[in-house]
């Protein structure tokens, strides 16, 4: 497929086959992620990939922590704002969220649970990709957004070798006890994670792809002739 078409046709994967994803083809993904641009060609990210008995004893800590930590602060957490981009945001959210638990609830699923407790144990992907960067650029907004153009095309380039991807947040809060999981020095902060590995493509989980606003919705032209 070409750019453009891997682009639209890109989706959230949910539900992954217990294959594992080989080291080559892992490598060829992580190849897209370092031609990403960064500032000055900085290159600041260590791109970690994980899998087998660590993956595991992650996936088992951060299911421990989800539990008596993340959920306990989110009920502490209210988010109040009168943003009319945070109230779009709110809005989207719900869609879907809305849309999701169509699916989820023949299933025996309830939304909340199957995003929250899949998310940190990356929905049982074979593989997971983890991108560090030193803990002084984290207030550096150009070196975030290197990192986010990094992410991107791992998405992408995973979608041309067949794989499945979930980009994975919420666990960054987690640095620390993930990092001393894999022997990774206190310098280094978790800023991303994406689940990685071969779509299951029985799960109807993953026949879900999520809307997007218009082109004429989310951007302003100026200087150009109106139409």
């Amino acid at each position: 497929m070409d750019l453009m078409e891997g682009i639209e046709k890109r989706k959230s994967i949910r539900a992954y086959k217990p294959d594992p994803v080989p080291r080559d083809v892992l490598k060829k993904v992580i190849r897209a992620a370092v031609a990403a641009p960064s500032k000055g060609n900085s290159q600041i990210w260590e791109f970690v990939v994980v899998t087998g008995d660590e993956l595991k004893e992650i996936k088992g800590m951060l299911s421990g922590l989800l539990k008596t930590d993340f959920i306990p602060m989110m009920k502490l957490t209210d988010e109040d704002s009168a943003s009319p981009a945070l109230e779009q945001a709110k809005i989207r959210s719900s869609r879907n969220k809305e849309e999701m638990s169509k699916i989820l609830k023949p299933m025996g699923l309830d939304f909340e649970d199957f995003m929250l407790e899949g998310t940190f144990r990356f929905f049982d992907a074979p593989a997971v990709v983890m991108v560090f960067i030193e803990d002084i650029y984290l207030k550096n907004l150009p070196h975030l957004l290197s990192v986010g153009a990094a992410v991107q095309n791992v998405l992408l380039s995973a979608q041309t070798a067949g794989l499945g991807t979930c980009w994975i947040g919420g666990v960054w809060r987690y640095t620390k006890q993930i990092r001393k999981v894999l022997g990774i020095p206190d310098n280094k902060m978790l800023v991303s994670s994406v689940a990685i590995g071969y779509t299951d493509d029985e799960s109807p989980i993953n026949k879900y792809k999520s809307g997007r606003e218009s082109v004429d919705e989310l951007v302003r032209w100026i200087g150009f002739e109106e139409k």
